[in-house]
């Protein structure tokens, strides 16, 4: 079977270390990227398909939400989920716009991560067949 592909998108290192150490330790299906901006996170999705994203939404070179739109214009368009400190109630509507399958609010716990990413790849799978 091959691979499914998670990349993280974060600015703070600790945020991408924690988080890529959670994820890969869920089952050995699994290779987890990190990218520290939205861009070095585009340039990655052009060399590797990507099953799921995992993105923060406030990001110093480009928010989210603009990173999604660029990520959904792909022909190859992973599942995204969002991450933020802010309150995802003021994202609801960019959710559904750009069918983002989750808004969480950080901080995140371990069990959480964990659980989302593989509800999130299994709904992928089932959704494409």
């Amino acid at each position: 079977m091959e691979k499914q592909v998670i990349l993280i998108v974060d600015d703070e290192e600790r945020v991408l270390f924690v988080l890529q150490n959670a994820l890969m330790k869920l089952e050995e299906g699994f290779e987890v990227l990190t990218a520290h901006t939205a861009q070095d996170a585009l340039r990655k999705l052009d060399d590797v398909a990507c099953d799921l994203v995992i993105t923060d939404l406030i990001m110093p070179d480009m928010d989210g939400l603009e990173f999604t739109r660029r990520v959904r214009a792909r022909q190859q368009s992973p599942t995204v989920i969002w991450m933020t400190a802010y309150g995802c109630h003021s994202f609801a509507g960019d959710v559904d716009e750009l069918g983002v399958y989750r808004c969480v609010e950080k901080p995140l716990e371990i069990g959480q991560v964990r659980n989302l990413a593989r509800d999130a790849l299994q709904h992928r799978a089932e959704t494409t067949g």
